[in-house]
Order: C-alpha cells, then sequence, then structure tokens
C-alpha cells in the first residue's frame, strides 16, 4: 500500500506494535458523541491494513466497519462513512436494548466500550450475551457455579428469533451442553445423553410434549465425509429455530413449522445441493472422518 496516498487524505501515519496507524481529526461539527458519557470524539485512529483503514480506537468505535479507501477520495468521505457507521450501531443500541427490555433482560451499555450486554440464566448456566456493532448478540461467557469455562466457540445468533429468554436460554443451553458433552464419548453414560428412541421407548409414541415445553433435537449428519451438525429448539407450539452447522461453521439457521419440515436427509440434501443418497445419518457415537 502506497502510504502517501493516506497522508494526502489528510491522516497522519505512525508505527504501532501492530503495524501502521493512521489517525484523523474530525472536524467540529463532525465528531462523534458518546451516548453514555456525552462527550466529544474527534480523534480517531486506524489500523491500516491493505486497502482498509480500520477503527482501532478509542475504544467506543473499535469493531465498526472498515473504510475502504479505494471508496473515498477526500478527508471527508471517510468522515462521512465513519460517522455513518456509528449512527448505524447507536440505532442497534436502542433497536436491541428495547427489545431485551421486552424479553425481561437488563441491558448493560459499557460507557467506554459502548458495548452491549446483558445476562442470561440458561438452566445450570449463566451466561453473557454480548452484541456486536451489527447488532447480532453472541455468548461472550459461560459460566456454571461461578466458575468460566472455556473452549466454546461464541454461539452467534438473532435475538429476533426468539419471542422470550425461555426460549431463548433453552436454546442456547442445548448447544452448549452439547458441545460440553463431546469426547470423550465414554465419559457420557446412564443419566447422560439420550436418545428419542429410548423416549419413545419408555413413554410410548402416544406422549404428548405440553404447547410451552422447551423440546431440543440434536442430530449427527455426515455428507461426502464431511460431518455435520443439526440443531432444532422449540420456540413454542409447532414452531421450531433450526440450525446446521459443519465444520467451517453455520451453514443454515431459520425458523420453521413442523407442519412443514421435510426432513432432515431432505433438508441437508438441499442446503449443500447434493442428492439424498449422499446425506447419511449417523449416531453421536461414530467415528468421526
Amino acid at each position: 500500500m502506497d502510504t502517501s496516498r493516506i497522508e494526502q487524505l489528510g491522516l497522519r501515519l505512525e508505527q504501532g506494535p501492530t503495524g501502521t496507524l493512521a489517525t484523523l481529526e474530525l472536524a467540529q461539527d463532525a465528531a462523534l458523541t458518546n451516548p453514555v458519557t456525552r462527550q466529544s470524539i474527534s480523534t480517531i485512529t486506524f489500523q491500516l491494513e491493505h486497502d482498509r483503514l480500520i477503527p482501532a480506537a478509542p475504544p467506543a468505535v473499535v469493531g465498526l466497519t472498515p473504510v475502504i479507501l479505494g471508496a473515498v477520495a477526500t478527508r471527508e468521505d471517510i468522515s462521512l462513512l465513519l460517522t455513518g457507521s456509528f449512527d448505524d450501531y447507536l440505532f442497534h443500541i436502542e433497536r436491541r436494548s428495547a427489545q431485551l427490555h421486552t424479553m425481561g433482560l437488563h441491558p448493560d451499555l459499557d460507557p467506554e466500550t459502548l458495548v452491549l450486554s446483558t445476562e442470561l440464566e440458561a438452566g445450570p448456566l449463566a451466561l453473557t450475551l454480548v452484541a456486536d456493532r451489527h447488532g447480532q448478540f453472541q455468548v461472550g461467557q459461560v459460566r456454571r457455579d461461578g466458575q468460566a469455562l472455556g473452549g466454546l466457540p461464541p454461539f452467534r445468533f438473532e435475538l429476533f428469533d426468539f419471542r422470550d429468554q425461555a426460549s431463548l436460554a433453552t436454546y442456547l443451553s442445548a448447544l452448549i451442553e452439547e458441545r460440553l458433552a463431546r469426547p470423550p464419548s465414554a465419559a457420557v453414560g446412564p443419566g447422560g445423553r439420550v436418545r428419542y428412541e429410548e423416549i419413545a421407548q419408555a413413554f410410548g409414541s402416544q406422549a404428548l410434549v405440553p404447547p410451552r415445553s422447551p423440546l431440543e433435537v440434536l442430530v449427527h449428519v455426515r455428507v461426502n465425509g464431511e460431518n455435520y451438525r443439526f440443531a432444532a429448539g422449540r420456540v413454542m407450539g409447532r414452531t421450531f429455530r433450526g440450525l446446521l452447522a459443519g465444520a467451517k461453521g453455520k451453514v443454515w439457521s431459520d425458523r420453521f413449522e413442523l407442519d412443514g419440515f421435510p426432513g432432515i436427509v431432505q433438508l441437508v440434501a438441499g442446503l449443500l445441493k447434493v442428492p439424498s443418497e449422499a446425506v447419511q445419518i449417523v449416531g453421536p457415537d461414530s467415528p468421526q472422518e
């Protein structure tokens, strides 16, 4: 990257511990305002990465959308893009905070970083849910009996997919408990995993699940040697929230009605665009290829 163009745009360059930094001084009428402290933010530092300016300081702007240098011609262009991204995030904060209140959860906005978070009790687990700069939530921390559990993925999800905190807690706890219960599989004995076949044998096929009771399904699938997990959590009644994930992350996530669900094999085949014969449902104890 020719840094001379960065300087022509009116940014000051310096070397930082992680690479080249570019600092922009915003005009007085273009300065950002922290909605919590009401303090003005007029100096923005970017990390220069190839053809992108990535907001790096102060903490209130970290995570905002990077500025593509090819899309700007003047210093004012950078300022407008940054201001637009910041205003979008403030909108997400307001909207998500209102939604958390509706679900009976308390929104917590950090005054320095402007990170929106909340605490959720999910059975024996205590979860910290954190929103990114685009308003999407993820599980930031998981605790059991006051002890933080490590080695877990962030478990991203769309808050609007859940009507109340009970359905959200049920969905997240099922995904987290499933991950925590992974190999060594021998450690999961009686009292651990339960197969639906065992439930049907114990209670019979005519047993009913009450309309508001939580219900979770986890199915392991193999397609052309690749392993996937299908998870479904009941939202309410006959409405479910489904997820298909592989080694590279989420493949699909959406709500569906039980009456219109085509079946796991047909769903996976359609999503991955393979014939149904290529989709194999396997047990959780089957060897991973």
